[in-house]
């Protein structure tokens, strides 16, 4: 195999480059290195808190409110209508929710956050009175995304259980 003596130094000499270029790609970083873990029960919370605060924001008639929890391009996805895109279409469709109920109450049942902490997803119980007086009772998912550290909602949907 040649000369034995000239190997070990081979072997050293490529490791310490293998070394370097690990570290220079970041494969060699350190746990300070890393992005801080995130806490997805503590973030589930948040998003709960917030569920619960857009519905006390809704029985207030806070609209600017409502509007600005949203994502600039989400999406609300009601029972009977098409689909509702962007702030302005979806503060129509909340200003317009006391036309299809005298009534709508909503709680949270779960979050569930995403390891990486930017995107979580929320279902829950509502429901929503009808101007004769008859209350259905429904259930909806919310998919939110976390956007310059704020969560708002990217996608809203909601509908009446089966009688």
């Amino acid at each position: 195999m040649g000369n034995t003596k000239a190997e070990p130094k081979l072997l050293t000499l490529t490791f310490a480059t293998a070394a370097l270029v690990l570290t220079a790609c970041g494969g060699a970083g350190t746990a300070a290195d890393a992005p801080p873990a995130v806490n997805t029960a503590l973030e589930a919370e948040a998003i709960m808190e917030l569920d619960l605060e857009w519905v006390q924001r809704y029985t207030d008639g806070d609209m600017d409110w409502i509007q600005a929890l949203h994502a600039e391009n989400a999406v609300l996805l009601p029972p009977g209508v098409g689909i509702q895109q962007g702030h302005e279409a979806i503060r129509a469709a909340w200003e317009g929710m006391p036309d299809a109920f005298s009534d709508i109450n909503w709680e949270p049942v779960m979050a569930k956050v995403s390891a990486g902490g930017d995107m979580a997803y929320v279902y829950g119980r509502a429901s929503g009175v009808t101007h004769d007086g008859v209350t259905l009772p429904m259930k909806y998912l919310e998919v939110w995304v976390k956007i310059d550290g704020e969560w708002k909602v990217a996608a809203d949907m909601f509908n009446a259980n089966v009688q």
